[in-house]
């Protein structure tokens, strides 16, 4: 059975939906030490795949947009003050901010020393900590992956519609 945490305990810390971590990433691609505002945990089987499902999703800073990150954060912190137990899913943070939705990445919780020295960021001191982000920016690297993506799928499109094109002249050679 596949379950959505949104409290999980990774390496004696109680982490939170909508809090911000900081910690090292051993499976990194880019960002070794990424600051997050964790979504949720997965935990369990996938129904279908039958596969075990043990990462958790998160906002990595350094994939939100320099120009828009700061923003973002001054709202966020003011929606968190608002409420008292945030839930911060996909869903809404692609209806609420689609700009940052590339910005979502997911880490894997297990193996056990796939996360190290993390640590909850507190409250007074978020703005400091998505300040230090700026010296990283992978928004662009995201940005020219995904045009990169689309027009490969373009291309096969157009591929598709050459092959389909009906040729008179095709006819008359039979």
């Amino acid at each position: 059975m596949l379950r959505k945490l949104y409290k999980k305990k990774f390496n004696n810390t109680m982490w939170k939906s909508g809090q911000i971590y900081q910690f090292n990433y051993k499976a990194w691609a880019n960002d070794p030490r990424p600051v997050i505002i964790f979504m949720y945990a997965f935990e369990g089987t996938h129904p279908t795949t039958g596969r075990q499902w043990r990462f958790f999703q998160g906002i990595n800073f350094t994939y939100v947009p320099r120009t828009i990150r700061k923003e973002f954060a001054e709202v966020w912190m003011r929606e968190f003050a608002r409420l008292r137990d945030p839930r911060l899913t996909y869903q809404k943070v692609k209806r609420r901010w689609p700009g940052i939705v590339h910005a979502t990445r997911r880490y894997f919780y297990s193996p056990s020393d796939y996360i190290k020295k993390s640590k909850e960021i507190p409250y007074d001191q978020w703005e400091d900590a998505i300040v230090s982000t700026f010296a990283r920016d992978f928004s662009k690297k995201v940005k020219s992956s995904l045009i990169n993506k689309f027009r490969v799928v373009l291309g096969r499109r157009k591929a598709r519609k050459k092959q389909k094109k009906f040729n008179p002249a095709s006819l008359r050679k039979l």
